[in-house]
């Protein structure tokens, strides 16, 4: 086994490259070349959510490199920071922006699946953060991510290991996919009971946030300082991302994503948790609103669309309050409430298995990347 960085990898006909400066007067929403954005990179996990675009001239114009079915984008900003996932094509030609890395490695050298492993780990994430930069907009610079090394063993021990990983993350993938169609029949109930948020479609009275909740932001916890095996779920804007030995709070919260990618994403926590300050929190809620009626409205609402329109996105408590909500009875709420509840045991169940397998990859993971 020998050290290496990311630019050793790409051998003689790779790519090494940042995304390309995109502003947003270059788009144009019917071109025909997608722009792929941070929101597309997940840990380990193409999202394919972005919907933005410009046309093959801009791209020719700005000189946009293409990405390649296969290449590996690196989110150089949160949340996390260096989240890596594989590029599986589309329909349309497509660039991504600044902020992202492209690697296109070497086949005969590495593995890409282990190198996507690997770049996701705890211990190369430790590594990126030590070279983060910014306070409010944190990044790490794609010359500090190429000065990084990690260990890279044989071609065919690489295989090996990835086989091992991708079988207990296709447990996890699966597990959270029974989840979210858990949520989908629980999206069905809400609306049936209180109609559409946005449009009011029941003609409830409706306020604005900023006289129903007040946010604050949580409390910094970097990757390095976690206690993977605490028990204590840590929440940033795009749910749990690790674990730790103590909590901020003892009851559920409801938790916004403040920063990056996952800005505006809602989540309720476990009773016991750790907000970061990638996310925002609900200090102060209205006694005529429940936890999880105002979690589902919240959503609803789609808070993303409200982030600034310049450099990284980003939502706070001035941006959102102004945005109106349904208030309906605290009879109608606490109905939904004991719908929640008696769904809550198969819940319960999904939550600990994701908990578990989560567990299991994590240190399976650990111990192959040690």
């Amino acid at each position: 086994m020998k050290e290496v960085t990311l630019p050793e990898l790409v051998g003689k006909t790779g790519l090494w490259v940042d995304g390309d400066w995109v502003e947003t007067k270059d788009q144009d929403p019917y071109g025909n070349v997608r722009l792929l954005q941070l929101a597309d990179i997940g840990i380990g996990e193409y999202l394919d959510k972005s919907s933005r675009f410009m046309t093959a001239a801009k791209a020719t114009e700005l000189r946009c490199t293409y990405l390649q079915a296969g290449d590996i984008l690196i989110a150089r900003m949160p949340d996390p920071v260096g989240r890596a996932c594989i590029f599986s094509g589309d329909d349309k030609p497509c660039v991504t922006v600044v902020d992202v890395c492209v690697l296109r490695p070497d086949d005969e050298i590495v593995d890409r699946r282990w190198l996507v492993h690997q770049i996701n780990s705890a211990q190369f994430l430790h590594k990126v953060s030590s070279h983060v930069r910014g306070a409010t907009r944190q990044r790490i610079s794609r010359s500090d991510l190429g000065r990084i090394s990690l260990t890279l063993p044989s071609i065919e021990e690489q295989r090996r290991i990835s086989a091992t990983l991708d079988k207990a993350d296709a447990v996890r993938k699966n597990r959270r996919e029974a989840m979210k169609l858990f949520d989908e029949f629980l999206r069905s109930v809400f609306l049936d009971m209180f109609g559409d948020p946005v449009t009011n479609s029941k003609g409830l009275p409706i306020q604005p946030l900023g006289e129903l909740i007040k946010l604050k932001s949580g409390d910094f916890l970097p990757s390095q300082n976690m206690v993977q095996g605490g028990g204590v779920p840590v929440y940033g804007g795009n749910g749990i991302n690790g674990y730790h030995d103590q909590g901020m709070f003892q009851h559920r919260q409801v938790v916004i994503g403040r920063v990056g990618a996952y800005c505006g994403a809602v989540h309720v926590t476990e009773p016991i948790c750790w907000v970061t300050d990638n996310a925002l929190y609900v200090a102060e809620m209205d006694q005529r609103l429940t936890i999880d009626y105002l979690s589902f409205a919240l959503r609803f609402a789609r808070l993303n669309q409200y982030s600034n329109q310049v450099g990284q996105p980003l939502v706070s408590g001035s941006r959102i309050y102004p945005v109106t909500i349904p208030v309906p009875s605290n009879s109608a709420q606490v109905k939904f409430e004991s719908i929640l509840r008696k769904a809550e045991s198969i819940n319960i169940k999904q939550r600990l298995a994701i908990r578990e397998s989560d567990h299991l990859f994590h240190s399976l993971q650990q111990q192959v990347f040690a």
